[in-house]
């Protein structure tokens, strides 16, 4: 009877088919529930890339929350919720100036996957739609007055240029470009300055390299060892459309705005700089307004480090205010 048991080949079929029902099923069911993610992912690429394409035109400071409800709106009526896609998690939001990022993640449930061992009841769907302005250039003209003290002992070098402070971890420039030496307090001529033209999302800024005891001797002015040697950089970043200084805690610029050249003089001279020793220098409070100009007063020697008589004066630069200029078109476009 086992012999007979064992030869037999009655229903064999049916076991093969019943063996080879579980990949057919995996291939339908990877099939159609590929096809649906994908259909899904191709909605949400599209809404997202529309979303960005529209808050980037606001700019920055525009009101966007009625587009990230038509977004939630135009999913929800197309595919349902909890149908073809379930928590749906959406961030719309500003990584600096220009560029606007929307990142959507949904899980498409499964229809056929779902009932197969070894295999989720959904599908991650991950979709990133980056949109940048461009925007018109800030035109600065170079300085009206570049003046650094020439009776120092200490050698000054002030350098302009541009930084972005999305890119302050680049370990190569620290979101630093453009660097241009503009004037020193030993009298070099520097023929070839031109001032930087910063893009959007950048903001004109200062160096100070301050070397102790060295304006007459030119072969220190650049050694890197062997000196006391001190630089500080503005790395200015506009914050409510004020500029904001980093100069690593230290009181070492005065800023001050003035409605014309004239007024871009100190106190005794019938202008509106401030004057006088050991003193809190002032800041701006209001930005840059084309037509008008801004005045950088420096403290060579911060408090702090070393001797310094706190008046602020050391290096004096007025920087009339820039202008917009027109480059092509103002246009946006999706970058990721």
């Amino acid at each position: 009877m086992i012999k007979r048991f064992l030869q037999c080949h009655r229903g064999n079929m049916a076991v093969i088919f019943g063996v080879g029902l579980i990949p057919i099923l995996g291939a339908v069911g990877l099939a159609v529930d590929y096809s649906r993610a994908l259909n899904a992912k191709n909605l949400i690429q599209a809404e997202g890339d529309a979303l960005a394409l529209s808050a980037v035109q606001l700019g920055s400071d525009g009101n966007y929350d009625h587009l990230v409800q038509h977004f939630r709106a135009a999913t929800a009526q197309r595919w349902g919720d909890g149908d073809w896609l379930d928590t749906l998690a959406l961030d719309a939001r500003w990584l600096n100036a220009v560029d606007f990022q929307v990142d959507v993640r949904a899980r498409v449930p499964t229809t056929i996957l779902g009932a197969l061992p070894g295999y989720g009841d959904a599908v991650d769907v991950v979709t990133v739609s980056t949109a940048r302005i461009a925007e018109p250039k800030w035109i600065y003209t170079e300085p009206e007055v570049t003046d650094l003290d020439p009776e120092a002992a200490d050698y000054n070098r002030i350098y302009v240029y541009c930084f972005n402070e999305d890119e302050k971890d680049d370990p190569e420039t620290r979101g630093r470009t453009q660097m241009r030496p503009m004037a020193d307090n030993a009298g070099t001529s520097y023929p070839q300055f031109t001032m930087p033209q910063c893009e959007a999302g950048e903001g004109l800024s200062y160096r100070l390299v301050n070397v102790r005891n060295a304006r007459l001797q030119p072969h220190l002015w650049d050694r890197q060892t062997g000196v006391e040697r001190y630089q500080f950089h503005t790395d200015t970043v506009e914050r409510q459309g004020l500029p904001d200084y980093d100069l690593g805690g230290f009181q070492i610029l005065e800023t001050v705005l003035c409605n014309t050249l004239a007024e871009c003089r100190p106190v005794s001279q019938g202008g509106i700089i401030p004057e006088g020793k050991e003193r809190i220098p002032q800041r701006a409070s209001k930005p840059c307004e084309t037509g008008k100009y801004m005045y950088y007063g420096w403290e060579d020697r911060p408090p702090g480090l070393g001797w310094t008589d706190r008046d602020y004066d050391d290096i004096r630069v007025i920087v009339e205010c820039p202008s917009m200029e027109q480059v092509g078109q103002r246009s946006v476009r999706l970058i990721r």
